[in-house]
């Protein structure tokens, strides 16, 4: 019942939002080409809610990405992985590099959770970086899992803006409750890094990083 209602939400989104959004966008950027429309301010205006609603576009998007329901049933976390970045750089204007190992002997909860972390993460840089690229590394290092999330968006401060505002009190609740930790690093102008790393026991195929 709970997959049928997001599946309905997210249905009812994409007809009702996305395409009223999209049409704004075409008839904006249409009026801002037009050679009637010399005035600036009239100009500025227009341009201002092209901007917005290309945002609230991308905005749309993630959370109708979240909405979907995604599983890794039948599949590795890497090829899980590797389905979720090849989908969202077929529809979205990011470039997506990603070095995915196959680290085999997970448990299923800790591979589902950092599956979602992963969604999280990319869904955070669409919805909040204004970044053209992210990366996506996941390996096995010293006995524990380590997943790295980066962007070359606008960053923020972190000391002057709680996670929760930028999505990421999720991706940390959730490396809690696999018994790992998630660290953000960001600064204006530089960019996001997110880590997650999960210590395993008596993994085979460890390697140093």
């Amino acid at each position: 019942a709970i997959v049928e209602e997001r599946e309905r939400l997210a249905r009812e989104l994409h007809d009702a939002v996305s395409q009223q959004l999209f049409a704004i966008s075409l008839m904006t950027s249409a009026l801002v080409e037009s050679a009637d429309l010399n005035a600036e301010k009239p100009r500025k205006q227009i341009e201002m809610v092209e901007k917005m609603a290309g945002n609230a576009q991308n905005e749309m998007r993630a959370l109708l990405r979240q909405l979907r329901p995604a599983t890794l049933e039948g599949k590795s976390l890497k090829e899980g992985l590797e389905e979720l970045l090849e989908e969202m750089a077929d529809k979205q204007s990011l470039t997506i590099r990603s070095e995915i190992e196959l680290v085999e002997g997970l448990p299923k909860g800790v591979e589902d959770h950092l599956f979602r972390i992963t969604q999280e993460g990319l869904s955070n840089i669409l919805r909040h970086s204004e970044a053209t690229s992210a990366t996506v590394r996941l390996g096995l290092y010293n006995h524990q899992v380590h997943l790295r999330i980066t962007d070359n968006g606008i960053g923020f401060n972190r000391d002057a803006a709680k996670s929760s505002s930028y999505g990421l009190k999720t991706v940390q609740e959730r490396a809690n409750e696999i018994g790992g930790v998630a660290t953000v690093v960001s600064s204006p102008g530089k960019g996001t890094q997110v880590d997650v790393k999960v210590p395993i026991i008596g993994n085979e195929g460890d390697k140093q990083p």
